[in-house]
């Protein structure tokens, strides 16, 4: 292809063709003829575009020379709901009002439900819950009504709230009773309190066994509000028991788990031992605290 014919392509593409009826007018600031005819058939309405532009609209004689009307941008007005038939793509449903004096929800929070530690029947949706809850391990029946949480029995403080319950006011847990606080297991088959008083009913199915005994300061805890007799103490209580009451080895089985759970020497049991020895059955508790003096 030779520079002739690239030449006249280039000439004859739209791009490179020149504008025939502007050349007279560039420079005169006069618009072009094609434009003057062209003046009345693109005449602007005045009125806004879609998209909220604002058009050039001639001025209004009757406002002044150099001022003209001003146009709002054409977007709905939503105050103005009941004048509109069809807002468009405008949402017409609105979110309630917020309420900011209100305090928030907390949907992960669970009511707060204290559960006691002594049940009885009612507090469980039939006679036989109690029962398959005994038998799963979560209960631990006193009697034919009432039992308590294996959860609280777990612990040292929940066992003392467990025999404040048993143990009445003003009696001091002993033995048996202190036993089970101090150490877990079972719950005893009867209540060993220290009191004054004689108690002939029966709590929770288990007869009040009461003794009269001294109970000096050093020999008495709290616990949760019970009072208690000490580690030390229990076990010389433990001790003075007959046969009768606990055979013989499982009498030295506690001893001996409460003295290794809790540090006591057989010497600390003997002296409390010497000072009250006319206490029953101290002959047997000496006997037994001076084979074991070896082991601790």
């Amino acid at each position: 292809m030779n520079t002739a014919t690239i030449d006249a392509q280039r000439t004859e593409h739209p791009y490179f063709r020149k504008p025939t009826d502007r050349g007279g007018a560039l420079g005169t600031g006069h618009p072009p003829p094609s434009a003057r005819a062209d003046a009345g058939r693109h005449k602007s309405t005045g009125r806004p575009g879609i998209l909220g532009r604002k058009q050039r609209k001639p001025a209004n004689p009757k406002l002044g020379k150099g001022r003209s009307e001003r146009f709002e941008p054409n977007v709905p007005d939503l105050a103005a709901r009941g004048t509109m038939e069809r807002p468009g793509n405008i949402a017409t449903s609105t979110a309630p009002p917020i309420n900011r004096t209100a305090p928030p929800i907390n949907h992960t929070t669970p009511p707060n439900r204290s559960t006691p530690m002594l049940m009885s029947n009612r507090d469980l949706p039939g006679p036989l819950s109690m029962n398959r809850l005994d038998d799963f391990g979560a209960l631990h029946r006193l009697d034919d009504i009432s039992a308590y949480l294996a959860e609280y029995s777990d612990t040292l403080f929940g066992r003392g709230i467990i025999m404040t319950k048993v143990v009445p006011s003003h009696a001091i847990a002993c033995s048996r009773s202190a036993l089970w606080v101090w150490m877990g297991g079972g719950f005893p088959d009867v209540i060993d309190i220290i009191s004054g008083s004689h108690f002939r009913s029966m709590a929770y199915g288990r007869p009040i066994k009461t003794y009269d005994r001294c109970v000096p300061e050093g020999h008495m805890s709290t616990i949760a509000g019970l009072k208690v007799t000490s580690p030390t103490r229990t076990a010389c209580d433990i001790a003075l028991m007959s046969g009768a009451t606990i055979p013989g080895k499982r009498r030295s089985e506690l001893i001996c788990a409460i003295m290794r759970e809790y540090h006591i020497s057989p010497a600390a049991c003997l002296t409390i031992l010497e000072k009250n020895h006319f206490w029953p059955n101290v002959p047997q508790a000496r006997r037994f605290f001076k084979a074991v003096q070896y082991c601790f």
